[in-house]
């Protein structure tokens, strides 16, 4: 299970992306393909998608030690074939850098 924290104090990285009902299963495909790439990357900490329930929207959350380390993974040349496929795929995408400011793991509190 993912864990997110506020004071681990990562950069992370929200991505809405908006696609069409017939093509979110495809960008999903591409986008697993490429978070096991990501997930590799030194300084990546966790990958996650959620799906929409209307089909229209993949949502991304990534997160990194820091800035820094996001930057690099963007830079690196044998991703921009990743990012190409991804963009052909999408209509548009909502990026917001962010951090954690809040969380809870509420399934493993202990119901009283």
């Amino acid at each position: 299970m993912t864990r997110i924290a506020p004071e681990d104090a990562h950069f992370t990285m929200v991505n809405i992306f908006t696609t069409t009902p017939e093509h979110q299963e495809q960008l999903f495909d591409v986008m697993s393909q490429g978070a096991e790439v990501m997930g590799r990357h030194p300084g990546c900490v966790s990958v996650s998608m959620h799906l929409s329930h209307d089909g229209t929207r993949l949502i991304s959350l990534t997160e990194w030690r820091t800035k820094d380390d996001f930057d690099a993974m963007r830079a690196r040349s044998d991703l921009q074939k990743y990012f190409k496929e991804v963009s052909g795929i999408i209509t548009s995408v909502d990026p917001n850098p962010c951090r954690v400011a809040y969380s809870s793991d509420v399934a493993h509190q202990v119901q009283g």
